[in-house]
């Protein structure tokens, strides 16, 4: 028995950058390390709907209940038309994680361009 520390404890890695990424532990006690800037298509929602998706996920780990408010109803009002993606983008960067630091947002994997061409197959 290891004593379950990771999940009774709040832990996070710090990188050579300073920025916090946190890890949890599932019921396997495997551990995913989650990275600090949040990852967003945001500015692809448009093109998505267009596309013809009708549902988009937003996975979330360790947000607020004020941010998680915000960021729901940031993306659904860029859907409906009545915010621009960089106005929910100003949004995301500004959500603070568990130890109350705000670390950004990225676009991820949506900036790599093979990964974007391969999606047009």
């Amino acid at each position: 028995d290891c004593g379950h520390v990771c999940t009774r404890n709040n832990v996070h890695l710090r990188d050579q950058t300073g920025a916090d990424n946190l890890v949890l532990a599932d019921m396997g006690c495997r551990n995913t390390v989650f990275s600090s800037q949040s990852q967003s298509g945001v500015h692809s929602l448009g093109q998505w709907a267009e596309t013809g998706v009708g549902r988009i996920r937003i996975e979330l780990v360790d947000e607020g209940p004020t941010d998680v408010e915000n960021i729901v109803k940031g993306y659904l009002d860029v859907l409906d038309g009545t915010q621009k993606p960089s106005q929910v983008w100003e949004i995301l960067k500004e959500v603070k994680d568990s130890n109350g630091r705000a670390s950004g947002v990225s676009l991820g994997s949506f900036n790599n361009k093979i990964e974007r061409r391969a999606g047009e197959l």
